[in-house]
């Protein structure tokens, strides 16, 4: 990778080339303390593992790969380091950029519109602190713990977000859990094209 390439951080204040060199290593799998409860280090994962899968599949059959596909794995990879907190979707006619915030939008409207979701709020990134990111809830920065929030990563094709909200009294709570995935996830596919690799939903509170 480049210089400029190993300096970068995700969001949430990791090295970019450490989760590289993880998923070289074969131990994408293996996450520590921090990566299972961080979904900017699930996105950046998941988009490395499908970026670096081929010199995986040819390593099983060859002891090394060409030189031409290692070197179209970095440079896909490059790119995705490159447009840190952006997905980004290339086509023959050029590249789109979409925002981590477009889909933290995008899935709480999604969670929002689930019978039996009180209210799903967002989380708003604001800078690092030591190896996780320094979050205030939109509109109530005086309450950290805020009622309900979505945070997202993004890395490439792959987003990995993040939900907590309140419910409503009564409500079968696991079933909510996974019609708010379901609805998220396919209104994150359907309006950005990028794959939610990860949907954790947090139930925080319950209103009457």
């Amino acid at each position: 990778m480049s210089d400029d390439a190993r300096g970068e951080r995700l969001t949430c204040g990791r090295r970019a080339e450490d989760v590289l060199a993880q998923v070289a290593a074969g131990r994408g799998g293996e996450r520590d303390a921090h990566q299972r409860r961080c979904p900017h280090c699930h996105a950046a994962l998941a988009e490395y593992e499908r970026l670096w899968a081929p010199l995986t599949e040819l390593a099983t059959d060859k002891p090394s790969a060409p030189d031409s596909v290692v070197e179209t794995a970095l440079r896909r990879i490059r790119g995705a380091v490159e447009h840190m907190d952006y997905g980004v979707l290339e086509s023959a006619r050029g590249r789109t950029r979409i925002s981590a915030r477009v889909v933290v939008v995008i899935a709480r409207e999604s969670a929002q519109a689930v019978p039996g979701v009180r209210v799903a709020l967002s989380k708003r990134i604001t800078g690092r602190t030591g190896d996780g990111p320094d979050v205030r809830a939109d509109g109530n920065a005086d309450n950290p713990a805020g009622d309900a929030e979505v945070v997202a990563g993004v890395a490439g094709r792959s987003t990995a977000i993040e939900i907590t909200l309140a419910a409503d009294y009564g409500v079968d709570l696991h079933r909510l859990g996974e019609h708010v995935r379901e609805a998220v996830t396919a209104d994150v596919r359907a309006l950005t094209d990028l794959e939610p690799v990860q949907v954790t939903v947090i139930i925080d509170d319950i209103f009457e």
